[in-house]
């Protein structure tokens, strides 16, 4: 991983050494000026991190391999650099192959390089995919026994996953229309997928979007040569939200279902299109449930405290109707209940 993270340190440089300085050039055709950004999204930020910082760390990890995974979760925040050049990357491919390639060939041809432009901005992708299957392997020569690497390996590689997956999930955010809701306060998006509804009667496809904080239910429409765009229906609080794990004998559905104050329960039927989506939307709402769970105990426990009650660890406050301790009971119970 060392010697092709050096490689790749280098390939970074190249571009910003080589190329940036062409977008200074007098001649730069007029639709290239002022897009340095478009045609090289974040570079210059992801060749600072990892010059700077993960080269380092994982050449300090040569004697110990399984170390690695915290240099990947260590950076957490920085690898979201690349969900950003990847929801970029469109941009900057149209505009490549629109006015680009052919200006910036001439200086291909210059540095004798056999590789043009638009292979080398291809690269991080690639890196990010690479790491995964890095990962992937080292995951494999791991022993059940050392649970605790395990555990990191097995996070690390879950957040390159994500990352690999948010910039085409920020792109959809992106397409979202006619949308009354502040998409930017809901908290950060987990994943975006297509399903088949049931609601009461009503049977509908949905693109859904799942955020920390809120369920979008959105109505795709495809757009003859152009990116599809979803059209809001509604949307809930996740703070709202109950699930049940399975829904009748299909192993694809799942319910979800939202309290309002004022009216009864609403229950949705989500059919997803295979069991890998299945999975990980149930695991993602559970896990967004617990977290709200744990935030709510804690919350109460500091108003007991506060309100000279006191803070028995065994001391339960009857929660209220839409509680989420209710919901997350309710979701354990059900989602056991129907395996």
């Amino acid at each position: 991983m060392v010697t092709t993270e050096r490689e790749y340190v280098r390939s970074l440089r190249y571009i910003i050494e080589h190329y940036f300085p062409e977008m200074e050039r007098g001649d730069l055709p007029q639709d290239l000026r002022g897009k340095r950004s478009v045609i090289f999204g974040n570079l210059e930020k992801l060749m600072d991190f990892h010059s700077q910082y993960f080269l380092k760390e994982l050449e300090s990890c040569c004697n110990h391999p399984l170390r690695v995974s915290h240099c990947f979760l260590r950076h957490q925040d920085a690898f979201g650099l690349y969900a950003l050049y990847s929801k970029n990357k469109p941009r900057s491919d149209t505009l490549l192959a629109s006015h680009g390639n052919s200006f910036f060939r001439n200086k291909q041809l210059k540095l004798g390089d056999k590789m043009d432009l638009a292979s080398y901005l291809l690269k991080p992708i690639q890196r990010m995919a690479k790491y995964a299957l890095l990962l992937k392997d080292l995951i494999k020569e791991v022993s059940e026994a050392q649970e605790t690497e395990l555990g990191y390996l097995r996070a690390a590689a879950e957040m390159v996953k994500f990352q690999l997956r948010h910039g085409n999930d920020l792109l959809a955010m992106d397409a979202i229309r006619d949308c009354d809701v502040n998409l930017k306060e809901q908290g950060q998006l987990v994943r975006q997928d297509e399903f088949w509804i049931w609601y009461g009667r009503k049977k509908c496809q949905r693109h859904v979007f799942l955020f920390q904080d809120l369920v979008l239910f959105s109505k795709p429409k495809r757009i003859e040569g152009g990116l599809d765009v979803y059209i809001y229906k509604h949307s809930f609080k996740t703070a709202d939200v109950g699930m049940t794990e399975t829904s009748g004998d299909n192993s694809l559905r799942f319910e979800v279902w939202f309290r309002r104050r004022s009216s009864k329960n609403q229950t949705y039927v989500l059919q997803a299109s295979n069991a890998d989506i299945k999975h990980a939307w149930t695991s993602n709402i559970a896990r967004i449930l617990w977290q709200q769970a744990t935030r709510n105990k804690e919350i109460r426990n500091q108003e007991m405290v506060s309100m000279g009650v006191g803070n028995k660890p065994f001391l339960d406050i009857k929660p209220s109707d839409a509680a989420i301790n209710d919901r997350a009971i309710d979701y354990i119970m059900k989602g056991r209940g129907n395996h």
